[in-house]
């Protein structure tokens, strides 16, 4: 990895572990929190939705295995550690007892080493005066940890750029040295400038907004799919008008390490997908096929260009065609070092899609030969036979051909909305490149 400037140290920068699903061991905490340090981040965060005793059940202590877990963690050096609760879905506000309940839950963090709390009171419903109440929550638990650990919040209304009355309340009752989280204009964002961090602020009194970005999670509705991309859509600047930086990682640990390789560069100053191409080694075909972009980009370029068959000599150099074959030939034999256990799905599913893929390409070489009828014919009904059965696959690669992610917004009560870009159809680089070629 090269070496890059370093992150301001004040700046909070790592990994919000916050997904809903099954939560991670801790072995695979302390090994992505270790590559996370070696790439210049700072935090981890805990606080996976499916732990009952982070959200559900928060009132109840851990036991004493759960807590050598968390000990296991901040012993390991590496990263600091951050303990979320998030009590938002029963908590009485008015109630001593359950104040007391949070405390109690809070230091046993705290005695275990944790330095950093995160009160996440997300996705729970909204109503007129939240925002006072979780003003004066904070304020209380802020006061509670006194100097003994950092706080940050996430609030209720955690997306959008707009002021509120809910924003207004935090923005008037929260301490100025708790960052208040922001996912960006909606929960799961193809895009994020600087712009809108600047409004976030504004909304929030001129505070700069946490950053909470929801890549690579496949949390949901994304679970078909493998997010092994460069994180892509965040403008150069952004860390600049952030207070901090942390992204939620997919349910596969390991399988995470991509995308926070390339959201660890942007942080650094880098270009995102620079950061990923120089870390992404032996995985780079899988993580492309599982990506979807770059197999993508090749059909675009093949079929915009007249095709030509593999023995001909009329053209000279490689054409898109031999390029997108190339890497066809490479997918379809592909491999995904260090993601034993996690990607075998998606593995099978991207040597499946290649087979199909080289069969199409075979096919578009023969038309473009004047091969015999039968030839044709041949290679027509091996693809009627092997493309349906890829489609109908249980996980996504080569892009999607149905691919719902909460790209939701809020307005201005909180209530949410899905925005178009929720819904992608037909970005599948086989399908596109099967349906050439039988076009053909």
């Amino acid at each position: 990895m090269p070496d890059a400037p370093a992150v301001p140290p004040a700046f909070t920068s790592g990994v919000i572990e916050a997904f809903y699903g099954p939560p991670w061991s801790w072995d695979a905490r302390a090994e992505v929190m270790a590559w996370c340090h070696e790439r210049g981040m700072t935090h981890y965060f805990y606080a996976p939705k499916d732990d009952p005793l982070h959200r559900e059940r928060w009132r109840e202590p851990y036991d004493v295995d759960a807590l050598a877990g968390f000990d296991q963690l901040v012993a390991a050096g590496t990263l600091q550690v951050g303990f979320g609760i998030s009590p938002g879905l029963s908590i009485d506000y008015d109630s001593p007892d359950d104040r007391r309940a949070l405390a109690a839950k809070v230091d046993q963090l705290l005695d275990v080493g944790i330095r950093t709390v995160a009160l996440l009171l997300d996705d729970i419903p909204v109503r007129p005066g939240l925002g006072v109440e979780h003003a004066e929550l904070t304020t209380w638990l802020r006061g509670h940890i006194a100097d003994r650990a950092s706080l940050v919040l996430t609030p209720t209304e955690y997306t959008g750029t707009r002021s509120t009355p809910y924003l207004d309340a935090l923005a008037d009752g929260v301490p100025v040295d708790v960052p208040i989280g922001w996912t960006g204009p909606t929960v799961v964002c193809d895009e994020i400038s600087v712009a809108s961090a600047h409004e976030r602020a504004a909304a929030l009194g001129g505070r700069p907004p946490l950053l909470w970005d929801n890549y690579p999670v496949n949390d949901g509705a994304m679970s078909d799919r493998l997010f092994l991309g460069p994180v892509r859509g965040r403008e150069p600047g952004l860390v600049g008008a952030c207070s901090g930086y942390v992204a939620n990682p997919m349910m596969q640990p390991l399988a995470s390490k991509p995308g926070l390789a390339s959201i660890a560069g942007l942080v650094r100053g880098e270009d995102p997908e620079a950061a990923w191409s120089a870390d992404i080694g032996e995985l780079r075909t899988f993580a492309e096929a599982c990506d979807g972009e770059h197999p993508l980009r090749l059909v675009e370029l093949a079929l915009a260009q007249p095709a030509r068959s593999s023995g001909s000599s009329g053209s000279s150099g490689s054409s898109a065609l031999d390029e997108l074959e190339a890497w066809l030939r490479s997918a379809r034999s592909c491999e995904a070092p260090g993601l034993e256990g996690e990607a075998e799905p998606w593995l099978e599913q991207a040597h499946a899609e290649a087979r199909v893929g080289l069969t199409a390409v075979r096919l578009l070489r023969a038309e473009a030969a004047g091969e015999p009828p039968r030839r044709i014919s041949e290679l027509s009904m091996a693809l009627a036979a092997g493309w349906p059965s890829v489609r109908r696959g249980s996980v996504s690669v080569m892009g999607p051909r149905c691919s719902f992610r909460p790209v939701l917004g809020q307005d201005a009560d909180g209530e949410w909305s899905y925005r178009s870009e929720a819904l992608t159809v037909d970005h599948n680089a086989i399908d596109r490149l099967v349906r050439a070629a039988l076009d053909g």
